[in-house]
């Protein structure tokens, strides 16, 4: 069962009241490691502008405190997820109390967008490509005359040139010679543009180099969110907490819905001092 728990008996008054202490705890302890700073980008226009963003490694270096912290708890490690900008980073942990076991989760969920650097390099690549793309464009009109000439007239010395579209494309589909002749007709004439390969090669040489200087901001919301709103992509920062009763240890049987109205107050005392400790953990973890 996740809580919050929907009862209103001792046990899920208790746990629910010890999950709010972990809830505030966590906002108030994680909000250190993402608090938005300012930092030089510049657009794809060339526009230098000031944009929010944060580490997160200091997110990370967090939950690496905070897990030191958490003793007796099984830990998964540091975990991190992307899909296109969305990113999440997070940890969860478990532990059995007595007949319980109680897994849970600390996370971040925010987005990352992209900017150049703000140095001048990223100007001079864009007018360079922009060169090149100009160039390439006469030379390429120039070039693909003079291959549409060769195989015209390779064509007409077959007896082809006045041959339907779609009866040529049968014919050099049948006609594998004749496809690889006309194919090595108009690489040699290309061939004799060897400024257009160059120029290929410089374009991919500067996309290379204008790839080096991009960079990513991180932005979130230093606001809690529920699993439903992590689950739809909002911004935010997440903690949930699930219990279940443990049926059988060997084959790791558990029920994940159980009645809380029949546990004794020493398991529920139990589950809820557990709980506790790791909202204890948390402030611990922010002071480290």
């Amino acid at each position: 069962m996740r809580i919050p728990l929907k009862g209103s008996d001792h046990f899920c008054s208790q746990v629910n009241a010890a999950f709010e202490k972990i809830q505030q705890g966590y906002l108030e302890s994680v909000k250190p490691a993402i608090e938005m700073r300012k930092a030089s980008a510049m657009l794809g226009d060339g526009t230098v502008t000031q944009a929010d963003t944060f580490d997160p490694q200091n997110v990370q270096n967090f939950y690496q405190r905070l897990e030191n912290q958490l003793e007796g708890w099984m830990k998964t490690g540091i975990s991190r997820s992307n899909t296109d900008d969305l990113h999440r980073l997070f940890c969860q942990f478990n532990k059995d109390v007595g007949k319980y076991y109680i897994s849970g989760y600390f996370g971040v969920q925010f987005h990352a967008l992209p900017y150049y650097k703000a140095d001048r390099r990223v100007v001079e690549i864009q007018k360079e490509l922009a060169k090149i793309a100009e160039g390439a464009t006469a030379i390429f009109s120039d070039m693909t005359g003079k291959v549409d000439k060769a195989l015209h007239d390779e064509l007409a010395r077959r007896g082809f040139a006045d041959m339907e579209f779609q009866e040529l494309f049968t014919k050099m589909f049948e006609d594998e010679a004749l496809a690889g002749d006309l194919d090595r007709k108009a690489k040699a004439v290309e061939g004799q543009f060897p400024e257009f390969q160059d120029m290929g090669e410089k374009k991919n040489r500067l996309f290379a180099e204008l790839n080096d200087l991009m960079i990513e901001l991180y932005q979130t919301a230093p606001a809690g969110i529920d699993y439903n709103r992590l689950m739809q992509g909002e911004e935010g920062v997440c903690t949930y907490f699930d219990i279940e009763l443990i049926k059988n240890r060997k084959t790791s049987k558990r029920e994940a819905v159980f009645e809380t109205k029949k546990i004794p107050q020493d398991d529920a005392d139990r589950v809820t001092a557990e709980l506790e400790a790791v909202a204890d953990a948390l402030r611990k973890a922010r002071k480290a």
